[in-house]
C-alpha cells in the first residue's frame, strides 16, 4: 500500500512538474506574462517538486531493487538518472537567470528586457522538453 502511494506521488509530482512548466513557458512564448512573478512562483514550486520526486524515486527504487548496470533496465535507470541530473543542473542555471533578474531594478515596467523574457521563455521550453524525455525513459522502466 505505501509503495502505491509513493509512486502516484512520484506520478502526481511529474504532472504538477511538466503542467507548471508548460504553463509558464507558455506565458513568456505569448507574452501573457511580461514580468517575473511567475517565474518567480514556480522556481518555488519546481525546486520543492525535485525534491520530492528524488525521495519518491529513492523508495520506488528500493521497493523494486537496485537493478545490475548490465541489464537492459539498469542502463536505462543510468540515462535517466543522468538526464536527471542535466535537469537539475540546467534548472539551477535558469534560476540564477531569474534571481538575478529579479535584483535588477524596474524589470516589470522596462521594455528593454525583452531578450530577457525571451531567454526565460526558451529555458522554460528546454526544461519542458527534458521533462518529457524523462518521462518517456519513465515509461520505458516501467513497461520495458
Amino acid at each position: 500500500m505505501v509503495s502505491l502511494a509513493v509512486r502516484t506521488l512520484h506520478v502526481l509530482t511529474v504532472t504538477v512538474l511538466v503542467g507548471g512548466t508548460v504553463a509558464v513557458w507558455y506565458g513568456y512564448r505569448t507574452a501573457a506574462v511580461t514580468d517575473l512573478t511567475s517565474a518567480r512562483r514556480y522556481e518555488w514550486l519546481f525546486w520543492g517538486a525535485l525534491g520530492v520526486l528524488v525521495l519518491t524515486g529513492v523508495g520506488n527504487l528500493g521497493a523494486l531493487g537496485v537493478p545490475g548496470p548490465t541489464t537492459d533496465w539498469g542502463r536505462t535507470l543510468l540515462v535517466k538518472l543522468v538526464a536527471v541530473l542535466g535537469v537539475a543542473v540546467g534548472s539551477a542555471v535558469r534560476t540564477l537567470v531569474v534571481v538575478r533578474a529579479g535584483e535588477r531594478d524596474g524589470f516589470e515596467a522596462d521594455t528593454a528586457n525583452t531578450a530577457l523574457r525571451g531567454t526565460l521563455g526558451r529555458a522554460y521550453g528546454v526544461t519542458a522538453v527534458a521533462l518529457l524525455a524523462l518521462v518517456v525513459l519513465a515509461e520505458v522502466l516501467a513497461h520495458g
